[in-house]
This record gives C-alpha cells, sequence and structure tokens, in this order.
C-alpha cells in the first residue's frame, strides 16, 4: 500500500516542481481559473482520508498545496506590479489610500486581493499596510490542513520519519489554520507518534501544548478545591465533586485521559488531577447537553444523570467514542489508591448501579467489593 502511495506522491512531487520551473520561466504568473481550486482539492484531500482511501488522500492534499503556491504566486505577482506604479506609490503604504488610485487605473484584479484578504482577516488585521498585506500574503505559500492531512496518513501508515516531518510544518504554520483548533488535532498525532516511539519527553510537551489554553487545567483555584473535595474523606464529597464543579474546554478530554496515565506512576498528584478533569469534563459535556434538551430535567445527583442519558443515543456514542466510563472507572481507581475510599466507594456504587454501559457497571462493582474488603 505505502509502496503505491510513495510512487504516486513522487510523481506529484515531479509534477510540482515542473511546475515551479515553468512558473520561475514565466515572468506573468497565470491568474487560477478558480480561486478556491486550492480548498476544493482540500476537501477531496479530507474526504479520501476519511474514508480511508490514503493514496487518493496524499494525492489531493499535494494538489491543494500546489493550488496554494500558484494562487500565492499570482496574487503576489499582482499586487507587487500594481505597487510599482508611480500613481499608487504616491499613497505610501496605505491600503486605504490605494484602493481608488486602483479603482482608477482599473486594476480590478488587486482591488479583489486586497479586498478578499481583508474580509478574511478583518481590514484592522494589516493597520491599512501594504507592506503588511503582503508580507502575510507570502506567509500563506504554506498550506498547514494539507500538511496535517498527508502528516496523518504516514503517521496511520507507520511513517514517523516523513509523518513528524509533515506535522510540524502543519504546526509551526498554525496561525494559517483557518480553523484554529485544528491545532489541536495536529498536536495529538505528533503525540500519538511520541508515544509510539517512546519519546516522554515529546509526549508529555505535546499533550500539554493541547491544555496550554485551557482555562480549567490553569485555575489553580478551581484545581486545590477539586482535590480538597476529593479528599475529605466525608459523606456526600463525590456528589460535591460533581454538583459545584465544571470544566467546559472538551477538546481537552482525551488530553487529560493520556496524561493521567502518563503520569500515574511518576506522579500520582498529577495523575489524579488530570483524570478528575477528564472525567469533570466529559460529566460537563452530557450535563449541558441534557439540560439544553429537556429543560424539565432536574439534577439530583450523578445516577439521576447517567439513567437520564439512556435515553439520548447519540450522548452515549459521544461517551463511548470519548472513552468516559473508562474514564470514570479509573478515577474511581485513583481515588481509591490515594486513600480516599469514601469517595471512591460512593462513585463506585453510582456506576455499579447505573452507568449505561453492562461492561463497566460489572468493573465498578467488582472494584467496589474490593474497597469494601
Amino acid at each position: 500500500m505505502m509502496k503505491t502511495i510513495h510512487k504516486q506522491v513522487l510523481l506529484i512531487l515531479l509534477a510540482a516542481g515542473t511546475c515551479v520551473l515553468r512558473a520561475a520561466a514565466d515572468e506573468k504568473p497565470r491568474k487560477p481559473l478558480y480561486p478556491d481550486a486550492d480548498i476544493r482539492e482540500l476537501r477531496s484531500a479530507r474526504a479520501a482520508y476519511l474514508a480511508g482511501d490514503y493514496g487518493n488522500a496524499l494525492k489531493s492534499a499535494e494538489s491543494a498545496k500546489i493550488e496554494r503556491k500558484k494562487l500565492i504566486s499570482w496574487q503576489l505577482y499582482t499586487l507587487q506590479n500594481s505597487l510599482k506604479s508611480s500613481e499608487v506609490k504616491k499613497a505610501g503604504n496605505s491600503l486605504s489610500l490605494m484602493m481608488p488610485i486602483m479603482e482608477k487605473r482599473q486594476e480590478y484584479d488587486a482591488i479583489d486581493i486586497i479586498k478578499r484578504y481583508e474580509i478574511k482577516m478583518t481590514p484592522g488585521y494589516f493597520a491599512d499596510s501594504a507592506e503588511q498585506l503582503t508580507g502575510f500574503i507570502q506567509k500563506r505559500n504554506s498550506f498547514p490542513e494539507a500538511d496535517w492531512i498527508i502528516g496523518d496518513v504516514y503517521r496511520c501508515e507507520g511513517e514517523y520519519v516523513q509523518a513528524k516531518d509533515y506535522l510540524l510544518s502543519a504546526w509551526n504554520n498554525a496561525f494559517l489554520l483557518n480553523v484554529p483548533e485544528e491545532q489541536y488535532d495536529i498536536l495529538y498525532s505528533l503525540a500519538d507518534i511520541a508515544g509510539i516511539e517512546n519519546d516522554t519527553e515529546g509526549y508529555e510537551t505535546d499533550l500539554l501544548l493541547i491544555l496550554a489554553d485551557d482555562k480549567f487545567f490553569k485555575n489553580s483555584i478551581l484545581n486545590d478545591a477539586m482535590l480538597l473535595t476529593i479528599r475529605n474523606q466525608k459523606a456526600g464529597a463525590m456528589e460535591k465533586f460533581f454538583t459545584y464543579f465544571r470544566s467546559e474546554d472538551y477538546r481537552s478530554i482525551a488530553a487529560y485521559f493520556k496524561l493521567a496515565d502518563f503520569y500515574t506512576a511518576s506522579s500520582p498528584d498529577k495523575a489524579l488531577k488530570a483524570c478528575a478533569l477528564g472525567v469533570l469534563t466529559g460529566f460537563t459535556k452530557m450535563y449541558e447537553t441534557v439540560m439544553l434538551r429537556d429543560s424539565e430535567y432536574e439534577y439530583t445527583g450523578l445516577s439521576s444523570l447517567l439513567r437520564e442519558i439512556t435515553r439520548y443515543p447519540d450522548i452515549l456514542d459521544w461517551a463511548d467514542k470519548n472513552d468516559i466510563w473508562n474514564g470514570f472507572i479509573d478515577f474511581a481507581g485513583k481515588t481509591a489508591a490515594e486513600g480516599d475510599s469514601t469517595f471512591a466507594r460512593d462513585l463506585y456504587t453510582a456506576l455499579a448501579a447505573d452507568a449505561p454501559d453492562q461492561y463497566f457497571r460489572e468493573q465498578a462493582a467488582r472494584a467496589l467489593k474490593k474497597t469494601a474488603q
């Protein structure tokens, strides 16, 4: 499979090299037939990737990069050619002063390019500066969305050296992403590779970068109060935990659970904090979803929510996909290992009675028996 893919990519790269040489020989880059040709190819790459058609995913992603370079080459040529005119130069570096002059000169392509980027990034982003605009356009030669797809295909196929090259390129140019949240997909892919290669430092770093903007992870007041509640050994602490605390940065769930496993042997405190936040985030997502759908629902404890979500297959699917129930079991296990037996028993009791998945009900029941011994 990968040999075929490598051949396809090689042919694409050779074609790309030919295009670059032709473009260099051409004084005037051609205006693309479709201004969104790069995005069209990216969509094809994503569709192929999701379908498991890695060969076509690579082919389309590389084509997307080629189309992006063609577009940027034409845009820069068009703008720079317009900026050379003596009339436009009189406006200095000001885009707002240049635009009426370009209008009189009927330089509609240059005007269209400026307007497209001002709409995309807002006019204030470039501070009315032609220099800043052209500098930004030059950076857009990179196409992090396409690099992520290529890198992730190589990751899935076990070609980790190539995968890291593309994924690091995508990460280094993440500021260009149309959807900024996709930077976390890049980091998760890099973390997976680091884990496979036993690169513990890289693995931890990638996961912590995912949590770098997570206000709940960085909230020391929340974290201290949360851990004090877990450890106070009083009846009702478990229900208090799920009643009074919330964590809503849902992209962080996988990173929390991965760090909980990572820290288990070396730092039990960090492991407990990460696992607690992962479970709390999963709980918050399910709770908020139920509250949005049923205004009459009244939360009366963890078991009430566990029973309520059985009405919603999509919530159950989401919980399974995000490993929420395993996180709950692990959380109870970590509290028990830390000596927080009251909290652990109460959590195991709720899960044994009402966890939506029978496998985890049985796991909780077995663990509950051990804590009672």
